[in-house]
């Protein structure tokens, strides 16, 4: 029989370590004396103290320890640890470098202007989703959208008149709203839109715009805040504007990668 001290230094393990795997159930010694409370260990039991040892050392988490040692050693603990952990660096390696794309494009700088609007007309379409699940929404959603207003406005020639812009809003009940809108040269009768579509007139205004164009080479990730929506959030800010009834509208520019850029506006002023 063995002693601790004498067991930790065969095995590598710290008397603490094999107290704590003693309460644990994971390395249990032979015997415990009654008075002392010592604890004493079979010779058979080095074996298993190296194999724990080994596979914490390794991360492997406790629970799996405790089983490879009640199964004498025999187990595909560290395999299956190795692939969770090969899982998780990949993933870690996939946020970094996401995160070194948006610091980039954070640091492009944006050109930020007040400018005068007319009166604008345009028919749009909500798409509505669960703030918890907003990031299910794709560009394909959409892209699918814009189309079949677009259809039906060339149908009715109506236009349209400009370039298309989303808007994003609060919905009702824990929904956040996508409104997918083309602008018109008319206004449109609500006759015309169907239980889908809706009408509505962008009131002569004064409006902050941040203008991004990416850096060569440059590109988004999915999902974050864009760059556009930042500065124009921090030049809202630098200049103590107060939003009232604040609605971000966002329109795509350009035709390529040469001439593409996102236009971010907020109406700062109506007239």
């Amino acid at each position: 029989m063995l002693g601790i001290g004498e067991f930790a230094g065969l095995t590598g393990l710290s008397v603490k370590a094999l107290r704590h795997y003693d309460e644990k159930v994971v390395l249990v010694p032979t015997e415990v004396d009654a008075l002392s409370g010592y604890r004493r260990y079979g010779e058979g039991q080095v074996r298993a103290g190296v194999v724990a040892r080994a596979l914490r050392d390794a991360g492997v988490p406790l629970p799996a320890v405790a089983a490879v040692v009640a199964a004498g050693g025999a187990s595909d603990a560290l395999t299956e640890h190795r692939r969770r952990v090969l899982e998780d660096r990949a993933s870690e390696d996939r946020a970094f470098a996401a995160a070194e794309e948006v610091l980039r494009a954070l640091a492009v700088p944006v050109a930020v202007d007040e400018r005068e609007m007319a009166r604008q007309p345009f028919v749009g379409q909500v798409i509505s989703v669960s703030v918890d699940d907003a990031e299910s929404l794709s560009d394909e959603d959409a892209n699918a959208v814009f189309g079949g207003l677009f259809e039906q406005l060339q149908a009715s020639g109506l236009g349209p008149s400009g370039q298309f812009w989303t808007t994003l809003r609060a919905g009702e009940r824990g929904t956040v709203e996508v409104v997918c809108c083309w602008p018109t040269p008319t206004e449109v009768d609500d006759e015309w839109c169907g239980p889908q579509t809706f009408a509505g007139v962008l009131p002569a205004r004064t409006e902050l715009v941040a203008t991004w164009r990416p850096a060569e080479g440059e590109t988004l990730p999915d999902g974050p805040t864009h760059p556009a929506v930042v500065a124009l959030f921090d030049a809202i800010a630098g200049r103590q504007i107060e939003l009232r009834g604040m609605e971000v509208r966002q329109t795509v520019l350009g035709q390529s990668e040469e001439d593409y850029a996102v236009e971010v506006s907020v109406s700062v002023e109506t007239r």
